[in-house]
């Protein structure tokens, strides 16, 4: 009997699908801030402060709620073939850049101005009231930025001499 039980528990408990597990970057801009923000499916949220010339890494712990609002948004959003999408006339404004990593593949997305899929920007704006209701403690972690960094920083131009001399 006792053999039973125990057989049927684990057929339960196998039957429960995993979780998905969640490695995903979020980064704001505009002309009075720039973060990032560091989701990897436990319950710390990871924030990076790049207004400056050094850039700040801090935590804060998110709550269930938080937790399964972040998770349930990212395990139904879709990302759209364009990796950008940038209003022509607009230079300055909102920048929202999203990574989102799992075994196989990365997602990407640049928006910016108010351009691009709608689901976004209310993720974002999710991920910004999510964070003003949190403590967060400075930390010397090390977040790995450079991959979205390069779909978010400006390439330097290669320096050039002009001969006055002629």
């Amino acid at each position: 009997m006792k053999i039973c039980v125990i057989i049927l528990v684990l057929i339960l408990l196998g039957c429960n699908s995993p979780k998905k597990k969640h490695d995903f970057i979020f980064f704001k801009w505009n002309i009075q801030e720039s973060s990032y923000l560091k989701f990897n499916s436990s319950d710390t949220l990871y924030c990076v402060d790049a207004y400056g010339i050094k850039k700040q890494t801090s935590f804060a712990i998110l709550n269930k709620d938080q937790k399964e609002r972040i998770e349930a948004i990212l395990d139904t959003i879709t990302f759209p073939k364009n990796e950008t999408f940038e209003d022509s006339g607009i230079d300055d404004g909102q920048t929202y850049a999203f990574l989102l990593r799992d075994i196989s593949k990365s997602n990407k997305l640049k928006i910016h101005g108010s351009a691009g899929p709608k689901r976004f920007w209310y993720l974002g704006e999710v991920l910004e009231k999510i964070t003003l209701d949190l403590q967060f403690t400075k930390t010397n972690k090390k977040i790995d930025l450079r991959e979205i960094d390069k779909m978010v920083k400006m390439e330097l131009p290669p320096l050039f001499v002009i001969d006055t001399l002629q």
